[in-house]
């Protein structure tokens, strides 16, 4: 069988690139992966990872979700040369973690375009292709930030409160031609957006700040912030862990809308959606619509 031909968003570390080289890997080789990132001097860590399907079922392309000329042309250089577009997966993102009233409009612009807009862009990009195919995956690296609120993770939450959103209304619309779109949503996961915020490091991916650490309200998130590690101890992941839940996830026959990836996120789930993956009412619409287009 043909290869799926997969392109995947934020492959420089963490999710993205666990997921991009399971899938490069997989001993079958039925995935043929483009593993794109913003930044290409960011790719060392996974062409090491890649090993032997580097440039065989794993290629790393450039790719800033935000800038519209890329987003355009990648998509069609690999239809151009494939004759399809079997698997988006988008985890391309942004973090911040600090006090709501510090972050200056560029970061919460910055934050808003990558996590919602860029995503929202390059799934419209997509969209027409597996509706013509009538066939194809989106699945979207979400968070359970993405139905619960974290204290300090505001706008970060925001965003991934509207790609459960995007999600959820795009399902009964998809399905009707065949392509399916799911949300990922990991609890705590072990990547580099932790360590900074534990180590107060910022960075452009992920900030931790206050403008007053000395302030009340930057002595409680800093309370708050050493909290942290023992807090998320016990149900902390790895991100290969998350990887594989995105493998179940393309490999369902008929996937569902939201994936937990552990114990600790599946049961924060079932208490925010009575059926446990908040689906009942994007089926309702399905059948719904299913009728309407016979």
């Amino acid at each position: 069988m043909a290869p799926l031909i997969t392109l995947i968003t934020g492959c420089s570390s963490g999710i993205g690139l666990s997921t991009a080289v399971k899938l490069a890997q997989d001993p079958n080789k039925s995935y043929l992966v483009y593993a794109t990132m913003r930044n290409l001097s960011k790719k060392d860590a996974l062409e090491k990872e890649a090993d032997n399907a580097l440039n065989d079922t794993l290629f790393v392309k450039e790719l800033d979700v935000n800038k519209e000329d890329q987003v355009v042309s990648t998509v069609k250089e690999i239809v151009e040369k494939h004759g399809k577009l079997d698997v988006l997966i988008n985890n391309a993102a942004l973090g911040y973690f600090g006090l709501f009233e510090d972050i200056n409009m560029d970061e919460m612009r910055s934050i808003l375009e990558t996590n919602m807009i860029g995503t929202f862009r390059l799934t419209q990009e997509v969209i027409p292709i597996m509706k013509k195919q009538e066939s194809g995956r989106i699945v979207n690296i979400s968070s359970i930030g993405g139905f619960f609120g974290t204290p300090y993770s505001a706008v970060y939450c925001a965003t991934k409160f509207a790609m459960e959103g995007l999600t959820e209304a795009l399902y009964p619309e998809l399905r009707c031609f065949k392509v399916w779109i799911s949300s990922i949503c990991p609890g705590a996961v072990t990547t580099n957006f932790l360590k900074n915020v534990v180590s107060n490091e910022a960075s452009s991916e992920s900030i931790f700040r206050a403008n007053d650490p000395d302030s009340p309200s930057g002595k409680l998130m800093r309370s708050f912030v050493e909290m942290v590690p023992s807090h998320t101890k016990n149900y902390g992941q790895e991100a290969p862990d998350v990887a594989d839940v995105v493998v179940e996830c393309l490999q369902d026959e008929q996937p569902k809308i939201r994936y937990g990836t552990s114990d600790y996120s599946r049961r924060r789930m079932s208490q925010k959606y009575a059926d446990g993956v908040g689906g009942e009412r994007a089926e309702e619409w399905y059948q719904l619509m299913s009728k309407l287009s016979t």
